[in-house]
């Protein structure tokens, strides 16, 4: 499951719990978000699944901008 707020999108298990933590940039247009809702979904399906924590994994932009670039092949 997606979230999305002005500020992040939130992806949940199954059960709700949230599992990562995307912070989104300012002023960012709603159709950007449901661009990055996809990319995030595709590409963080990894990061999830690794995560064993308790506490969810929190991104900040520049790093969820970084990591989407390395697995979309632009680095």
């Amino acid at each position: 499951m997606v979230v999305a707020t002005p500020d992040c999108i939130t992806l949940t298990d199954h059960r709700g719990h949230t599992r990562l933590v995307c912070e989104l940039p300012r002023h960012i247009r709603p159709d950007e978000i449901s661009r990055l809702h996809h990319q995030i979904l595709l590409h963080f399906q990894a990061d999830l699944l690794d995560h064993t924590e308790s506490e969810p994994l929190h991104l900040p932009w520049p790093e969820v901008v970084s990591r989407l670039e390395q697995r979309i092949g632009i680095l």
